[in-house]
């Protein structure tokens, strides 16, 4: 598969994969472990957003962290296992984004940082 003047196959299709958690302490714990386990190129984490949502048949508000994990879709099922293996919540938010547009040297960079 050609996108971007690179070459890759489909499992080494990029996404992008979110979670969010409740500290900036247990989010870098989580970005370290996937960046030493190369299961991610890289991890940025957005500061104390708000989330509303249902749980338990209650509206819940609660500031968290957000993680943005840059990885492959190779990855993806090991990476959510090392996320559920540590993360506080019992249901962590895991969700998956295809990405078909990506500069070419970035792109290059993804593929090559992960295993």
């Amino acid at each position: 598969m050609t996108k971007n003047d690179v070459s890759y196959d489909k499992e080494q299709q990029p996404c992008i994969i979110l979670c969010t958690t409740n500290s900036q302490n247990n989010a870098i714990k989580i970005a370290q472990q996937l960046l030493d386990k190369r299961l991610a190129a890289c991890v940025s984490l957005l500061p104390e957003i708000t989330s509303i949502y249902q749980w338990k048949n209650t509206i819940e508000q609660d500031k968290e962290i957000m993680l943005f994990i840059k990885s492959t879709h190779k990855n993806q099922p090991e990476l959510f296992a090392a996320i559920k293996e540590i993360h506080p919540y019992e249901t962590p938010e895991l969700i998956s984004l295809d990405l078909d547009k990506i500069d070419s040297r970035y792109l290059e960079w993804l593929i090559k940082a992960v295993k």
